[in-house]
């Protein structure tokens, strides 16, 4: 039985490994999960099972004429998308195979009990008997001579599961259509006395299996369950030759999980190879965006420049000429997702705000505006009305009157430039 339990602890380290081998072989970037609450995704399941007893001597009847049925009740916990475990009990019927031996001249049958001992008058937990007329004997194609033996069992096991799904693919996925388990575990199993043939035995038990979970939704899965219980070779009463006795299990039941989630970092989980070049060709174009701000704000200054000069020429003409002609800043620009004027800006109004004193007959209109490329169209609309009341607010410090000032906003509907930046502006017109 060492030889059995070393077996199944060695399956499970190396599913293990090969688990966290395969996670790191994926990019990381592409399962990252915070850890999921204590109270999130346990499930229970519920279930009938076909059993097969494959003890040493079972493989004289048929498999149809050997099949019984059991039932299991699991309850466990996903602690991540891709590990957990369970507790599982199980049992039902078993139907095994023990040979007899027929003496004339006892005129009685005599069977081969438990622990190796032959032509015992009767098994080890049962009463005597001189003969076997109340069990089924059957003569097997070898020759040799048989009986049926019924007697129920159950087992409880701790398992450990992988989600072979979630890990093959590299990364979790909130909604599958078919979850792939394989699972491991150690316990015990327990055969009942029978009054005949079998004793109370209490054995270990070491089992490993996969289960099939078709989700319905996300709580609610039909699953289809094979496994295989390996444990010591006395369990079916009769102790033969064998390394031990075995029992395989077909089960079909129902699981409902609760509060099925996990915690992910949606954005870096469910990145794929598309998603990850047009972010990197954002970050270039934000890249390329900064090293020609410099350009930007140069044509911003020659245009500043020309704006000054001309209505530098026209101060030396009479005011009704300059009126005519009209030299006011065309508009005030404004930083990204900001409504504050700065300093280079606040010259443009002081100029606006001489030439109204200068022109009391004039009005001014302001136009406020926002890039249509950041934020979205309520927020840009809001924010473009701020804009506006921030250069109103300015001119009416300077003195001018606000019925003046006819003030207007459009957020993103409206974009005055070409270049997307530029549209972070209030534009001012004169009006007579």
């Amino acid at each position: 039985m060492k030889k059995i339990v070393g077996f199944f602890i060695m399956l499970i380290l190396t599913t293990v490994v090969f688990s966290v081998a395969a996670q790191n072989d994926q990019n990381a970037l592409r399962d990252v999960v915070e850890r999921n609450t204590y109270g999130d995704n346990w499930f229970v399941s519920l279930g009938g099972n076909a059993n097969l007893l494959t003890a040493e001597q079972d493989g004289r009847a048929s498999v149809k004429d050997r099949l019984t049925f059991g039932g299991a009740f699991t309850v466990g916990k996903w602690f991540n998308p891709n590990f957990g475990a369970r507790i599982q009990v199980m049992g039902g019927n078993l139907k095994g195979v023990n040979d007899v031996q027929y003496y004339p001249g006892n005129n009685a049958y005599y069977v081969n009990s438990t622990y190796g001992r032959t032509h015992e008058t009767f098994p080890i937990g049962g009463e005597p008997k001189d003969n076997l007329n109340k069990y089924k004997i059957f003569h097997a194609k070898d020759g040799t001579t048989n009986f049926f033996q019924d007697f129920n069992y159950g087992t409880a096991t701790f398992d450990l599961m992988a989600n072979f799904t979630n890990l093959l693919r590299g990364h979790y996925r909130e909604h599958n259509l078919i979850d792939v388990i394989p699972f491991a575990g150690l316990g015990y199993i327990h055969a009942f006395n029978n009054k005949n043939t079998t004793p109370n035995y209490n054995f270990f038990v070491a089992k490993v299996g996969v289960r099939v979970n078709v989700n319905v939704t996300d709580n609610i899965a039909i699953y289809l369950e094979p496994q295989g219980n390996a444990t010591e070779r006395e369990f079916d009463g009769y102790a033969g030759t064998a390394l031990g006795d075995g029992v395989v299990n077909v089960s079909l039941g129902v699981q409902y999980t609760f509060n099925k989630k996990f915690t992910t970092l949606t954005d870096i989980v469910q990145l794929t190879a598309d998603e990850i070049d047009r972010l990197n060709k954002k970050i270039n174009d934000n890249r390329h965006l900064i090293e020609n701000h410099q350009g930007i704000l140069e044509r911003q200054q020659d245009l500043l420049e020309r704006l000054e000069k001309c209505c530098d020429e026209k101060k030396k003409e009479p005011v009704k000429e300059v009126v005519d002609t009209g030299c006011l800043p065309e508009y005030v620009r404004f930083g990204l997702d900001s409504y504050k004027i700065e300093p280079i800006e606040q010259r443009k109004i002081a100029e606006v705000a001489d030439y109204l004193k200068k022109n009391p007959n004039s009005k001014l209109l302001i136009i406020g505006y926002a890039d249509r490329k950041t934020g979205n169209p309520n927020y840009n609309f809001k924010l473009s009305q701020k804009r506006v009341d921030a250069v109103a607010a300015e001119l009416k410090r300077s003195n001018i009157n606000a019925t003046r000032i006819v003030s207007e906003w459009k957020g993103d509907k409206e974009q005055p430039f070409p270049q997307n930046e530029w549209n972070r502006v209030v534009v001012m017109v004169e009006r007579k």
